[in-house]
């Protein structure tokens, strides 16, 4: 359900009373037949109180054509509300007060549609600072708001001098996934004038790093060492996670650094003992050493797991060079059920048929 439909459905909490031509509030006047709009809720205590009917507050009306401007941008009498709200002193005050009432109700979606309401009458900076701060929340925990938060952003983005939208760009490219995409938006934040607060610091930090990390992990096949320069300085930063450490391997691998690749393997297991790329590479390296026996234990637990023809390739190799004919013919059986058309299988049957 797209976000308009589901604040259109919120309209079914609004009840709505005919005013007569002509009628008056305050000094405005009805030059149509018009449905003004209350909260039914509201109503529903009044009634239930035994309060009469016929004199509801002005503010409630207030509330209500605030809440339909939020919720239905193309309501037949929106620009009679509009009117008639500034014909209404104070009216601003009060529903910024309704709105804060409500956030500290944790009713975030009606505030945020009466938020959503006060941008049509008023698009300052501080009404736009309210709305992306509520949108944003209501996004992290209803993701059906991502498209309204985006075109919020957008919007404010035509606001002069106005910064924020591209804090909350940021934020959402880095939920996304999309941490390029999120340091160029905190950057644009910032070098348009944005306060650097602790919170903007930190996210730019954070996001400086991973672009860094996926950098790093990206070079370790084509430029190792370089790699290396860039992912053992985030050990600091990043040494909880045994992610790294099998990157680092795997470049020291490449340089055939095997005794450096298998410490950090090692450092990985100790954080995940079930990640099984880092078991393999284990395998892989200690094969590279000449443990055999060692490289052969690794190999197979990786094996059950994954029922690679790689890694049983791998296993292959290493019961040849212990010699050991019998494991080396029975799991060439098994490699040939995988796929016995693969290049290194028929290559490792060739060499065990001449044997």
């Amino acid at each position: 359900m797209s976000i308009e439909s589901y604040l259109l459905e919120k309209l079914s909490k609004v009840l709505f009373l005919e005013i007569k031509k002509e009628s008056k509030i305050n000094d405005f006047k009805f030059v149509e037949n018009t449905f003004l709009p209350v909260r039914g809720d509201e109503i529903v205590d009044k009634a239930k109180a035994g309060e009469n009917l016929e004199h509801i507050p002005v503010n409630m009306f207030i509330e209500g054509m605030f809440y339909v401007l939020g919720a239905d941008k193309e309501f037949k009498f929106n620009e009679t509300y509009k009117k008639l709200i500034q014909h209404v002193p104070n009216s601003d005050r009060f529903i910024k007060g309704i709105i804060f009432k409500y956030i500290k109700e944790e009713k975030y979606e009606d505030a945020y549609i009466l938020l959503r309401g006060l941008l049509e009458m008023d698009e300052s900076k501080e009404v736009f600072d309210k709305a992306l701060l509520l949108v944003d929340a209501l996004r992290n925990k209803n993701n059906n708001f991502k498209d309204e938060e985006l075109n919020l952003i957008q919007r404010g983005k035509g606001i002069s001098n106005y910064t924020k939208p591209y804090y909350y760009e940021a934020l959402i490219k880095r939920d996304d996934k999309d941490f390029q995409g999120a340091l160029y938006a905190v950057n644009q934040y910032i070098s348009l004038g944005g306060q650097v607060t602790e919170e903007v610091s930190e996210l730019k930090t954070s996001l400086n790093t991973i672009t860094e990390y996926d950098k790093g992990k990206e070079m370790v096949y084509e430029a190792p060492k370089e790699a290396l320069k860039i992912l053992l300085p985030l050990v600091d930063t990043l040494g909880d996670s045994a992610e790294i450490y099998y990157f680092i391997a795997v470049a020291y691998r490449v340089l055939e650094n095997f005794e450096k690749a298998v410490y950090y393997l090692n450092e990985a297991l100790a954080i995940s003992s079930d990640y099984i790329e880092v078991v393999n590479e284990l395998g892989i390296n200690h094969a590279c050493l000449g443990n055999y026996d060692f490289a052969i234990q690794y190999f197979r637990k990786a094996f059950e797991v994954t029922k690679s023809i790689e890694i049983c390739t791998n296993l292959i190799m290493c019961y040849i060079n212990i010699n050991d004919k019998t494991q080396a013919k029975l799991h060439l059986e098994i490699a040939k059920k995988l796929d016995s058309k693969d290049e290194i299988v028929l290559e490792l049957e060739e060499i065990l048929s001449k044997s």
